[in-house]
């Protein structure tokens, strides 16, 4: 329970809150002796707002991003404070935000900077500084940055390679409950359909996650050089990794498993699904024991399992009297294969935590990994590319400018209690996507609406007991900030509990405040869930094709690269391993494409069943050629057939003339003529010819012929399935096609003046 109870909190998160909270205690730690708590509250707003720029990085970055982000916010309040009231602040603070709301073009850090920027340019409207004050209060926000800096320092010293174990330890978490859903599809009547549903949401998950470890343990080994701690993370990392891509690119048929084994044996899956389940749970374990800093002892037998299983298998073959023996034999070879492969590699996992000096040369690793790293680049030349409607931030931008704007007035006009709220909420809770900015908006205004509650029922209890509401406030702020990055709604009601406490120390109105904080995050979320359907709205089933595009790109470079390894049988290239690599990160892409689309109004869900259809089969060509991929590189094969080479090129080209359709370029060199039809055709007749051969044979013990058999079965049968995966492709792209084509034809017999709008 205690460990269950550490796991949960001590993680970034939580190490998070505590920073700003720290940030912001410490300025009324020092100005409470003179009652100086103007002084106070901006040096706390000053921490505030620069900590959302202090993201997971290596030390150099991290000390000048938070140095840019703790001189933004004095500047932009600054700026706008000292243009307040005169004719041209308007054309000033709508220059402010949209710069502000460009520079996300830049990545993640650039994304956080902006955020930083226009909760600033929201707050500094809040008070009306002139003259030496207003100089004093820029310093003092200036100060309160500066005081986050050092806090955050303290805490990266003190554990400098944490967020390097907890990154590690949620990808084993992930992994394992990859695999622990495909144990799941091992059981009679399961949904098949929902739990790759889920591992397609796991695997979302994973491809942030890896990238999060990828610039960690290379900027980390920047920094710290070559150690035993960093060799650790990057061997486990590595590990899984491959343990994901080998259960990802090995696929049973579970369904003909059961009927060629269970007759004669049930017994051999159930006990297969046993030790499935049992690699799930030992990497669970590994990663909760790393989490905690706790030795790990092995407590699953998996060679003695797996044994069992081969002796289960050999008696098979001994007694079984099937017609389809063989085929049985070499199918469930190539699961206890799978088997073998896992176990070997949860093997070196549990090196990692066992040995003491953990001495494995990795510098080839991180050269490797190095190529893998996505650069961000700080060119003038991409937020000129940007400034344009084509471009989802630039409407996002333009957007969230005109909505900040509108909230402004509204806030003069009618002279609201702190106004500024307004600002604040459309800033939080706008996105460029409308399902995210919905769900936020009702998640703060019930947050806000509960939190108000709950902290007026705690102050009618606690009466004037300043001290107990100052320490709640404290403890509402840890839990505010914490809750935020996992439940946003409980989060915002924590933050709406601190909030009204800290009124209610220094104002006797509180009340009146809490109304108008209720009103005004209402007025905001309204505004900011109109202008996502109205203004320039980024609609996901416009995205959804980017992302079906790139998918079946990668997926055509992968096999391209699969065909070629299986040509040359030489070990896999740099070139093969980055086609892998995208066409994993562009599958969960594509996957979290459609989840924001479903969150979207029903009437822009469209062709939802169909691209969701496209979607899985695409995943599916994928898990499919990376099995042929994998057994590659992991098996003595023979030479590649003209027949081999031809049904790849005819996939090749399915899978081109689909990027075609998607993409409304029809190119008459990529059309599949009546030749390619042929050719295929007598390849495959070919090929699962040899098969059937192979297959009649008896079974033998012989390994050479016992490979070639192998062989012949499992990539035969792979490629036939991989052809089939391509030609379905196409025909839901062309469904697709069909159906964009037919509503375009409604939108002209409904509105012709679409036929003289550009684009």
């Amino acid at each position: 329970m205690l460990q269950k109870a550490r796991k949960y909190t001590d993680n970034t998160h939580l190490a998070d809150s505590l920073k700003i909270t720290i940030s912001a205690v410490i300025p009324f730690l020092i100005f409470m002796p003179t009652q100086q708590f103007d002084w106070a509250f901006a040096m706390a707003v000053g921490a505030l707002l620069t900590a959302p720029v202090d993201i997971p990085s290596n030390l150099k970055d991290k000390i000048n991003g938070i140095l840019v982000g703790a001189l933004m916010v004095p500047f932009v309040t600054l700026l706008l404070s000292l243009t307040q009231g005169h004719w041209y602040f308007y054309p000033v603070f709508i220059f402010i935000l949209f710069s502000l709301g460009m520079i996300s073009v830049y990545g993640h850090r650039a994304n956080m900077l902006s955020f930083s920027g226009l909760l600033a340019a929201s707050l500094g409207l809040a008070h009306s500084y002139t003259g030496k004050d207003l100089w004093i209060h820029g310093l003092l926000l200036l100060l309160g940055g500066l005081l986050y800096l050092v806090v955050s320092l303290v805490f990266y010293f003190v554990r400098p390679r944490r967020y390097g174990v907890l990154q590690t330890s949620e990808c084993m978490d992930l992994t394992a409950e990859y695999l622990k859903y495909r144990a799941q599809l091992w059981t009679k009547g399961t949904n098949a359909d929902k739990i790759v549903e889920e591992q397609l949401n796991i695997q979302i998950k994973l491809n942030e996650v890896h990238e999060n470890l990828r610039e960690f343990l290379v900027l980390n080994k920047a920094n710290t050089g070559n150690s035993s701690n960093n060799r650790r993370l990057l061997v486990a990392f590595s590990t899984l990794v491959e343990i994901l891509e080998i259960a990802v690119s090995t696929s049973f048929d579970h369904k003909e498993l059961h009927a060629l084994l269970d007759e004669d044996d049930p017994t051999i899956i159930r006990d297969y699904q046993a030790l499935a389940e049992d690699l799930s749970a030992a990497i669970k374990d590994i990663g909760d024991s790393l989490n905690m800093g706790l030795n790990y002892k092995p407590k699953y037998d998996f060679d003695r399992k797996l044994l069992a299983l081969q002796d289960k298998l050999t008696a098979f073959i001994d007694n079984s009297k099937s017609p389809n023996k063989v085929e049985a034999v070499l199918s469930f070879s190539n699961v206890l294969h799978y088997a073998q492969s896992q176990i070997d590699k949860i093997h070196i996992l549990e090196r990692i935590l066992t040995e003491k000096t953990f001495s494995d040369n990795v510098e080839d690793r991180f050269k490797e990994l190095e190529k893998f790293l996505t650069p961000v680049h700080y060119r003038w030349e991409t937020l000129i590319v940007n400034l344009n409607f084509t471009s989802t931030i630039f409407r996002h931008a333009t957007r969230l400018t005109l909505t900040i704007l509108i909230g402004l007035i509204i806030s003069n006009f009618f002279n609201l209690l702190n106004g500024y709220w307004i600002l604040l909420t459309i800033v939080v809770i706008m996105r460029p996507g409308y399902g995210l900015t919905k769900t936020r908006s009702f998640e703060r205004v019930i947050g806000t609406v509960l939190g108000g509650l709950i902290a007026f029922g705690l102050l009618f209890i606690l009466q004037d007991n300043h001290t107990l509401i100052a320490y709640l406030t404290i403890l509402m702020m840890v839990l505010g900030y914490w809750f935020s990055h996992t439940d946003y709604k409980i989060g915002v009601t924590f933050i709406t509990m601190y909030v009204v406490l800290i009124y209610a120390i220094l104002t006797p109105n509180f009340m009146d405040l809490l109304i108008y904080r209720v009103i005004d995050t209402l007025i905001g979320a309204l505004l900011a869930l109109g202008a996502n359907y109205i203004l320039w709205p980024s609609w996901e089933f416009l995205n959804v094709n980017v992302h079906l595009s790139k998918s079946i790109q990668a997926n055509q470079k992968y096999v391209k690269e699969i065909k070629e390894i299986y040509n040359q049988k030489n070990d896999p290239t740099l070139s093969y391993k980055l086609a892998r690599k995208y066409a994993f990160i562009e599958i969960g892409n594509l996957m979290a494409s459609f989840q924001r689309m479903i969150q979207e109004p029903k009437s822009k869900q469209r062709l939802r069943s169909e691209i969701y259809e496209l979607a899985v089969l695409n995943h599916t060509f994928l898990s499919t050629a990376a099995s042929i991929g994998v057994y590659v590189q992991s098996r003595h094969t023979t030479k590649a057939s003209e027949s081999f080479n031809l049904v790849m090129d005819y996939i090749d080209k399915n899978l081109q003339l689909t990027h075609n359709l998607l993409n409304n370029t029809p190119s008459e060199e990529d059309l599949i003529t009546a030749e390619d039809q042929e050719s295929y055709r007598v390849s495959m007749s070919y090929l699962q010819n040899v098969r059937e051969y192979e297959l009649k044979k008896s079974y033998t013990d012989d390994m050479q012929i016992k490979n070639l058999m192998e062989e012949s079965a499992m990539v035969i049968q792979q490629l036939t399935w991989l052809a089939h995966l391509s030609e379905k492709i196409l025909k839901i792209s062309k469904v697709i096609r069909d159906k964009r084509e037919e509503m375009q034809q409604k939108k002209l017999v409904l509105n012709p003046t679409v036929l003289f709008k550009k684009g």
